[in-house]
């Protein structure tokens, strides 16, 4: 199975929260893991921001950064292309979403996944009205 996961998904797999074990199980199943050439930047940016809480502490996010370094060299990591973009935008003009979140749809389309997963709900609708196959992590 080809699937593409979210940050909002992905970033499950580097914390014991709600959806984590649903992340691990989606993953063991996976032959193939797209994500888009974004997502380490969203991931980076939702742990800064837990740093600057005192939700995590500098070695930690250091920890997580270096283990998400390491699966992206394994992982199908998808470049912004003019088709990508061009479906990112087709998906704005249907829905109410972020230019983030609808460029992982735009990957997802372009890469022709089996499944979108997301923990976000919106665009989670998004990505059904835009004919992916989408399962909805609980967050």
């Amino acid at each position: 199975m080809k699937l593409l996961l979210d940050a909002s998904a992905i970033i499950k797999r580097y914390k014991r929260e709600i959806g984590h074990d649903a992340v691990a199980r989606l993953l063991m199943t996976a032959d193939v893991v797209v994500l888009a050439a974004h997502c380490k930047v969203e991931i980076s940016s939702s742990l800064s921001r837990e740093v600057d809480d005192n939700s995590i502490d500098t070695g930690q996010y250091a920890r997580v950064m270096s283990e998400v370094a390491q699966d992206f060299v394994d992982f199908d990591v998808r470049p912004i292309s003019p088709e990508i973009e061009a479906l990112a935008i087709a998906s704005m003009e249907h829905n109410r979403l972020c230019a983030m979140d609808a460029l992982h749809i735009g990957t997802a389309q372009a890469a022709r996944v089996d499944l979108f997963v997301t923990a976000d709900r919106k665009q989670a609708l998004a990505a059904q009205a835009a004919g992916l196959k989408t399962e909805l992590i609980e967050a």
